[in-house]
Formats: C-alpha cells, structure tokens, sequence
C-alpha cells in the first residue's frame, strides 16, 4: 500500500513562517498562482475556512514572484530536495492578463536557476514549460489531463519508505481510535495502551511515534510534550490559523473603523494587531483540538514557545512576530542603503543559496527575546545616537523590522529581514564609548545573533544553511535601489568583495572591523609577546613558513582577548570565529586533526582542551569541525 501526504499551507505570509516549523522533508512543492494576474502584481489573498471564505479579499505583502522565491526559500537543504510544481489556475481568464503563460515561464526559470534548475518539474521539458494550467473548480477534460499529469509528478518524486508492518498496524489502530473518539490528540496512555495489545514496549512506542513524526504523518514532540500525541500533525497549524484569521479580520477593520466595534476590538487584541502580543486568554477563546487532562492551551503555549513560534514578553504576554504587518521593501532597502557608510556598519547574515530561509527570522526573534535576553522595543527610539543613521520609522515593530534593546548594554539593535539576507544595524552614541567598548559591545551582537539564526535554522530545518557574516556593498545604484546587495569577506579578513561584480576593495573600514572576530587587530598591535596567550604561543611556534601570518593573527586576537581580561568562553568564541573566515578561504587546507595533533606534540592535551570546551558550552561546534577541512591562508 502507498500514502501520500498532502499540507495545504495557505496563502498569508504568517504561514510561509510558520510551516517550515511543523513540517520537513516534504518530496513535492506545489506553487498555485493565478494566470490571469502578472506575477509582478500583489495578488488579492482570500481567507477560506471549510470551504467559505473569510472576512474581505486582501492584497498580498509580496508579489507573486516574491512569493515563488519564498517558496523556493523553503526547500529543507540537507536530505532529498524537494520538487518544484507550478500550476496556474484560472486557465480560462488567462487572456485577461497582459502576461502571457510563455512570459511566466521564463520569469519562473530565471528564479529558479540555478540553485534549483533540476528540482523544476517541466509540464514540457523540450520547451522549458514550468507551469501546468488548469481550471480546478469546473474542470473540463483538457483540465483533468492536466491534473493527471501533476499527479503522476507527485508520485514520480515521492519519497518511499518502508514501514514495519507492526508499525504500519500500529498507525492504522491509533487512526481508528482517533475517529472513534472524534478528536485529533491522544495521550500518551491511550497509544501505549493500544501499542501493549501488538507487543509493544513503552520505548519501541516511542520509536514508532518519533518514525511518524519525522515523516509529517503524527506529530510527537517528545522533549516537550511528553504525553501528547498529534494523530493529525496539523493541529497546532488548525490552531495558529484562528489567530491569523483573527488578524485577518483586525486589520480589515484597521482599514474601516465601522466594523472595530463588531470584532471586540479591545486594548488586547489592538496590541495584538499592531505588535503581535497575545496572552493566554487569546488561545483560550479558541477552543478546537483542545482536550481537558490532555492538550490545554497552556501546553499549546509551551510547544509554541519551545519551537521559538512566540517568546515570552512577561509572566503574561507573549510575542508572535509572524503576524506582524510587513514594512515595504522599498522603504526598508532606502533605509539600508543609507547604512553603508555608518560609524558601525550594518553587519549582514548571509546564507549560501543567496536567499534567506523562512521562518528562520521569527524563530531568531524569538531567541534573542528568550534566549539572548535582548527586548523588543515596541516605539521608536527619540534620540538618533548614531548621527550618520538617517531618522526612519523602521523603528516601528513590524515582521521584517524589529528594534532590540539590552539592559546591560546601550543603544538599540535593528534587526531587519531583507527576504535575501538578515541585517542588524547597532546604534549607540560612539561619542561616548572608546575603540575598546564599541569592538566589545559589537562582539557581543555577533555572537548572540549568530547563535539565534543557528537556532532558526535548527528550528525550521534547514539543515545545511550555514549563515556567514558579511556588509552591505557601498556600492549600489541610487538610495532608493532594489537591488541591493552584499560583500563578503575575502579570505584573510581584512579585504571585502562585492557578491555581484567579484570588484575587490582594499581594506575594511573602521565601522567594519569592529565586527571581525569582536577583536581590531590595529588596536592591539603595541602589545608585547609575553602577554598573548599560551595557546596561540604554542600555534604561532610550530606553524612554518606560509602560516606564519596567520599565527600572527592568532597571537594578536587571542592575546588581546587575555590582555583586555575577557573570560575563557569569548576566547574560544573568538577563536572559532577565526575558524569561520579561514574555512571560506581557498588557501591550503589545514584540519582540525592537524591541528590538535600539533597541540598534543606541545604538550596540550586534547582531552582536557574538549573538557574545557565542553565546559564553555561549544563541544557540539567542535565536534562539527572535526569533520571539516579548515582552510588556514
């Protein structure tokens, strides 16, 4: 016997975040469109619920080629890569559109090459036709060859595996009993109960329902709700839609005051609307799937919290920045194009298939609040410290803008979701910090954003995504260009080069080398041998000849991390920083192994240098590294 699995995911922007969340390694991708709108237009997005559509037609925040970009931005890297299925509705109005299905075609193909050039399923290879009309909802015979033809693609590419029959009987029993007793959640004991009748033991249970999980059929998030099984994995999804459907409806009475008093718009659900708070109480109005003694909207509140969903603001409240209304793109690439030339440049995220992967900034959201402890600032800042930062109201909370504060640490950081890259843009009065503060403040910045995005990333499974630091490129085409874009870093850290035209330039300015390694090697250059430590000692004795310049390196981050007195945890922070740059380098690879063989030849210890990391919390990313060819230049 042979399943297929279908999620419907919709069509507002709070799903394309939040998707990525509860499902993985998906086989096949269908993008629906319409033929009869250009796909540089915002589509009308209706909002349907069993059937019947919900509240007024809304314009969409993204275009329908931003939206096939953010769907390609969803392909889970790491695994079997999903494929790629365009099908246009509306067959019979596609004359009324100025666009022709040819046109469209060729816009798909140019996005999707050539990261994604052989996940495309062409309805025509010879002639390169991606998309697959049809008319769904009188579908003639013509469209129901065409729907044959998408079918057959679906089966084509799925993914087989092989269940135990024991585990298969296992799932049919518990799809049984959940259509017996009428609800899509079981306990724990309800499934061991059952699982006991076919020889199951409580750990071969756990087994069969992790299989499941991974396979998007249940939804068993053991490590967080222990005695809660999902029999239909779409459930917290079922449950989050009320809250966008919600917001759907908030905002169309933000655009006719008249309904505000039909949809109880309170001081709550108002800061709901224009800040994404939302309390227990919320989720308790909306009452589907929960089950008394078993799933409460208290536990429905811990499982969002720990897939980083929402972040806890208070005892209270909590934030859930994918329902926030979006900041154009025009004003927010204005805003950054104004940011190449600041005091401390705008450091930027960036991630190799050139494109930023959903959800993986609302998760990163969420960790900074809860993890970091960096807070949301929900008004805009009144003092403009960094007095090369233009006044913007990018300040305002918005999905891709989000203003931070720390209570410990002054100014703000702006993180901002550019849809390619992520940015965050430190501003603090410079006037009043030395050299040394700004390197450390900013160092600080990196590591907690960095670690936030690599939880993103966890989060939302995109495996293989691994984020680099980069700054924008200072030269681009006019403050108001949508086509901004990046440098990266050149292999020994102190040149850049430009993403779009390979142009290299000399020297990273001030306001960038703040962010390299959290260290400026200028600044410390006065300091004396003895004061560097042992460690990079040791490194810079034993590296000959064409590695010389990078023990230097080593011996001046790492000694001046021991002479400023940080702790031992930045140290190794630092010296895994290191570590990134030279791995993006095209230089003579020089391992790990390598290295701590030369460690051990000097008498350090490789087991006490991993009880030590293991101390500092880092053990998992050299346990990584241990595996990689790090290219030392």
């Amino acid at each position: 016997m042979e399943l297929i699995y279908l999620t419907d995911t919709g069509g507002q922007q709070p799903f394309w975040d939040l998707i990525p969340i509860f499902t993985r390694d998906t086989t096949a991708t269908l993008f629906v469109h319409r033929l009869c709108e250009k796909l540089d237009e915002h589509p009308l997005n209706d909002l349907y619920q069993r059937g019947k559509q919900v509240g007024p037609s809304q314009r969409a925040t993204l275009t329908t080629a931003q939206a096939f970009k953010t769907m390609l931005r969803g392909q889970h890297e790491g695994g079997k890569r999903s494929k790629i299925i365009a099908v246009g509705t509306h067959r019979d109005l596609k004359e009324e559109c100025t666009e022709t299905v040819e046109e469209k075609n060729k816009i798909f193909a140019a996005i999707a090459s050539p990261h994604f050039k052989k996940d495309v399923v062409y309805r025509n290879e010879g002639l390169k036709e991606m998309v697959f009309p049809v008319n769904t909802k009188a579908p003639n015979k013509d469209d129901k060859k065409e729907a044959s033809k998408i079918r057959a693609s679906i089966e084509k590419g799925a993914a087989k595996h092989k269940i135990p029959i024991w585990w298969f009987i296992l799932q049919l029993i518990l799809e049984a009993l959940t259509h017996k007793l009428g609800r899509d959640v079981l306990c724990k004991e309800e499934c061991l109960h059952v699982s006991k009748s076919l020889g199951f033991s409580e750990g071969q249970l756990d087994a069969a329902l992790t299989f499941f999980d991974k396979l998007n059929i249940f939804l068993f998030k053991k490590n967080i709700l222990p005695g809660v099984v999902f029999t239909n994995p779409q459930v917290p999804l079922d449950k989050l839609s009320k809250l966008v459907e919600k917001q759907y409806h908030l905002k169309a009475a933000e655009a006719d005051p008249t309904k505000a008093a039909d949809l109880a718009l309170t001081g709550d659900w108002q800061c709901f609307r224009d800040k994404g708070v939302l309390t227990l109480k919320f989720l308790e109005e909306f009452k589907s799937h929960y089950v008394k003694g078993i799933f409460t909207p208290r536990d429905f509140l811990l499982l969002l919290e720990k897939l980083l969903v929402i972040c806890p603001l208070s005892a209270t409240e909590y934030f859930f920045p994918a329902v926030l209304s979006m900041t154009p793109e025009s004003r927010v690439n204005q805003f950054l194009a104004s940011c190449t030339a600041t005091e401390i440049a705008a450091l930027v995220v960036e991630f190799p298939t050139g494109w930023a992967p959903p959800g993986a900034y609302c998760c990163s959201v969420c960790h900074l609040q809860s993890h970091a402890h960096w807070e949301v600032v929900h008004k805009p800042s009144t003092t403009p410290h960094n007095k090369d930062t233009p006044d913007s109201q990018l300040c305002q909370i918005s999905r891709n803008s989000i203003t931070f504060s720390k209570r410990d640490r002054p100014g703000t950081v702006m993180y901002i979701d550019n849809f390619s890259f992520f940015v965050a843009c430190v501003n603090v009065d410079t006037g009043k910090m030395d050299r040394e503060e700004l390197v450390e403040h900013c160092h600080a910045v990196r590591s907690e954003l960095f670690a936030a995005v690599e939880a993103g990333l966890k989060n939302t499974h995109h495996k293989n995504s691994r984020p680099v630091p980069a700054f924008l490129c200072p030269v681009q085409n006019g403050p108001c260009s949508t086509e901004l874009h990046t440098a990266c870093i050149s292999e020994n850290g102190k040149k850049w080069i430009c993403s779009k035209n390979s142009n290299t330039f000399d020297r990273l300015n001030p306001g960038q080398t703040v962010w390299l390694s959290g260290i400026d090697q200028t600044a410390y250059k006065h300091m004396s041998s003895p004061k560097m430590s042992d460690l990079a000692n040791r490194v810079a004795a034993i590296i000959p000849g064409k590695w010389m310049k990078v023990a230097i390196q080593l011996e001046i981050r790492m000694g001046a991390i021991d002479a400023v007195r940080r702790d031992k945890r930045e140290c190794f922070e630092q010296f895994m920083a290191i570590l990134d740059i030279w791995e993006r380098s095209s230089s003579p690879p020089f391992t790990w192994n390598t290295l701590v063989s030369v460690l051990k030849s000097q008498s350090v210890n490789e087991n006490a240098l991993a009880k030590e990391l293991q101390h500092l919390q880092i053990s998992s990313d050299i346990k990584h590294r241990r595996n990689l060819t790090i290219p030392f230049g």
